[in-house]
C-alpha cells in the first residue's frame, strides 16, 4: 500500500496559528502555538516563553506551569526586580521566612535580591504569570519593601473608559515596573489610539476583543499573549457578552538617560 502525502494549505495553517509576530512593533503569542521548556532550579515546572531581549524587550516573561509538588528546588535570589500573579491554582510562597498561601490573583513583587521560594501543595496544575526586569535604581530614592497581595484587595479606579487596579504602586517615583490589571464591560473601547514610549507585556486573563497594533487588526481572547514594542500605535475593542480583562506590564518613572 502507498503512503500518502497529506496536503496542508495555507488555509490550514492559518486556522492552527493565530500567532504573530512583527519586530520592533508587537507579537500576539496565543497559548495554542506556545511552546513548553526547562529552566535550571525549578522542580515539576514547566515554563512557556512569553518575552525576552530576543525580541529587544528590556524584559523577560514566562508563564510557570507548576505541577503537584513543583516549584523551586531551593532558596532563589536575584539581581532582577521580578513580580508573580497567580493566574490559576495556588502556591505557596515563602517570603523572610513567611509562607503566604498564594491563590489565582495573588501577585507579589520583588526588589533585587530578595530571597524566595515557592511550592504548589495543591492537587492540581497551577499557573503562574512571572516577570523580571532590571531595576534602575535613582540617587535619593530608596529601593521599595516586596508586596505580596491579592488583586480582589486591590481597589478598581476608573482609568479613560475602563477600570484599572493598579497592582504595584507606580504612582510612587521608587518603582520603575507598573503593573495593572485592566478591566472593560462589552462594548468599552480606549477613548484614543495609544502611542508612547513604554513597552508592555499583556496577558489576557478573561473574555475577549480586538486589538489594533499599528494598522493591524487582531481578535484576542483568554489566555493569549501581546507584546506591543516602545512607540506601537495601540487600540482595544472588548467584545463579546461578558467583561474583559488583561495584565498588563510597563516601564513607568524613568527618564530613559540611562544608556546614554
Amino acid at each position: 500500500m502507498q503512503n500518502k502525502m497529506m496536503v496542508v494549505s495555507d488555509a490550514d495553517i492559518t486556522s492552527r496559528c493565530r500567532s504573530r509576530v512583527k519586530p520592533g512593533e508587537y507579537m500576539l503569542l496565543p497559548r495554542a502555538n506556545r511552546v513548553e521548556h526547562k529552566l535550571p532550579h525549578f522542580v515539576g515546572v514547566e515554563a512557556q516563553v512569553l518575552t525576552t531581549p530576543q525580541i529587544s524587550a528590556q524584559f523577560v516573561e514566562h508563564e510557570l506551569l507548576v505541577q503537584p509538588n513543583g516549584g523551586s528546588a531551593k532558596p532563589r535570589s536575584e539581581e532582577l526586580e521580578q513580580f508573580f500573579f497567580v493566574l490559576e491554582g495556588e502556591i505557596d510562597f515563602e517570603l523572610e521566612g513567611k509562607i503566604y498561601k498564594m491563590v489565582e490573583g495573588g501577585f507579589c513583587w520583588l526588589p533585587p535580591r530578595q530571597t524566595y521560594q515557592f511550592l504548589n501543595k495543591g492537587e492540581s496544575l497551577s499557573r503562574v504569570a512571572w516577570v523580571r526586569r532590571a531595576y534602575k535604581k535613582v540617587d535619593g530614592i530608596p529601593v521599595p519593601g516586596p508586596i505580596i497581595a491579592n488583586e480582589k484587595d486591590v481597589s478598581a479606579e476608573p482609568v479613560d473608559t475602563y477600570m484599572e487596579q493598579h497592582l504595584t504602586p507606580y504612582e510612587d517615583l521608587a518603582f520603575d515596573m507598573g503593573i495593572n490589571l485592566q478591566v472593560f464591560d462589552p462594548g468599552v473601547y480606549f477613548s484614543f489610539v495609544e502611542s508612547h514610549v513604554m513597552e508592555h507585556g499583556l496577558y489576557m486573563l478573561y473574555g475577549r476583543g480586538v486589538y489594533w497594533l499599528n494598522g493591524d487588526y487582531m481578535e484576542v481572547q483568554k489566555d493569549d499573549y501581546i507584546y506591543m514594542a516602545p512607540w506601537c500605535p495601540q487600540f482595544f475593542y472588548a467584545t463579546g457578552w461578558d467583561k474583559s480583562a488583561y495584565l498588563l506590564y510597563k516601564d513607568v518613572n524613568r527618564d530613559y538617560t540611562e544608556d546614554l
